[in-house]
């Protein structure tokens, strides 16, 4: 791979990186007092999807064992939420009802930028065709 292109797919990262990281930043900062971190938001957001999928990984092998397949996506998908909770009550020094929130104001600011951006895009003439 071309040293450029690497370069330019690192850079591309670390703004898409920094623009995801934004609703949870400003979630986080809505309900700690402001004492969260833009540093804190976009370790979330990286090792958010990855600790989910872990442990949803591991805990749906181990409960499929000896329980119904139902069972253990329910079971996996209960447990790697509260490990995702968990992460942020660690990252934002909160606790389990503020990190609960967190995650769903993120949710509610996140769809806000992507309407938002949206009705920006199509009132500037961008549209995207669906072919």
């Amino acid at each position: 791979m071309d040293v450029i292109a690497l370069m330019i797919a690192f850079i591309v990262l670390m703004v898409s990186l920094v623009i995801i990281s934004i609703p949870l930043w400003l979630a986080a900062k809505v309900l700690t007092g402001g004492s969260a971190t833009m540093g804190a938001a976009m370790l979330g957001m990286l090792l958010g999807g990855i600790v989910f999928a872990i442990v949803y990984a591991i805990t749906y092998i181990v409960t499929d064992i000896i329980a119904s397949s139902v069972i253990a996506v329910i079971v996996a998908s209960l447990i790697s939420f509260l490990a995702f909770l968990g992460l942020y009550k660690m990252l934002f020094n909160v606790g389990w009802l503020i990190a609960l929130a967190i995650a769903i104001l993120a949710v509610i600011f996140a769809v806000i930028m992507l309407v938002t951006t949206a009705f920006i895009l199509v009132a500037v003439g961008i549209t995207v065709l669906a072919l």
